[in-house]
């Protein structure tokens, strides 16, 4: 009789386990699809192994269905489109802009106007802290002054170009992560 006992309470903990699991595992996964829902962004570049890996929670692996269920347009408009969406970076508005080709992401880019020195300065400190080495260029007028600095790394399947525009009234910072793979 024990026996049997021992094995019905075996049985009900077995399943109480894999119950519980599957729970926390919708859990996650229910956590990481609401990432990128609100649209706003404390860290807007992704890491791995020393090496960037997406854009804005957006990689060029991502499908053209995902695609539509962010941008909320028809899966059928995707392709060969260009998809922008206003997002929030922190508390500042910024525009997030994807060039899609037949079946995978071409470039991600990021416009902003807000706040673009404290802006640069995180995306540059969060991309030195990863070991990834920019170039930089300065642009100038014919009178010395300073029209844009670009910064740019490229590696073998991706090219991060950031480039800020100084203008007459106020300053611009684009951040294109273009796709070497479909050109």
């Amino acid at each position: 009789m024990k026996v049997i006992r021992f094995i019905v309470f075996a049985c009900f903990l077995v399943i109480f386990i894999v119950i519980a699991n599957l729970i926390h595992k919708n859990m996650d996964s229910y956590e990481a699809v609401t990432i990128t829902s609100p649209f706003t962004y404390y860290n807007i570049i992704t890491y791995g192994n020393n090496d960037i890996k997406t854009l804005a929670s957006l990689s060029f692996k991502d499908s053209l269905d995902s695609l539509s269920e962010m941008f909320d347009i028809d899966r059928a408009f995707i392709a060969n489109n260009i998809l922008r969406k206003t997002i929030k970076i922190r508390e500042n508005e910024a525009e997030l802009v994807v060039f899609t080709d037949n079946n995978s992401i071409g470039q991600i880019t990021i416009n902003s106007s807000n706040n673009t020195d404290v802006f640069l300065e995180n995306v540059l400190s969060s991309l030195s802290s990863n070991n990834i080495q920019l170039e930089k260029y300065l642009l100038d007028d014919t009178n010395g002054n300073t029209l844009s600095e670009v910064y740019t790394h490229k590696s073998d399947t991706y090219k991060i170009i950031i480039t800020k525009t100084y203008l007459d009234n106020s300053d611009s910072l684009t951040i294109d992560y273009v796709n070497l793979n479909i050109f």
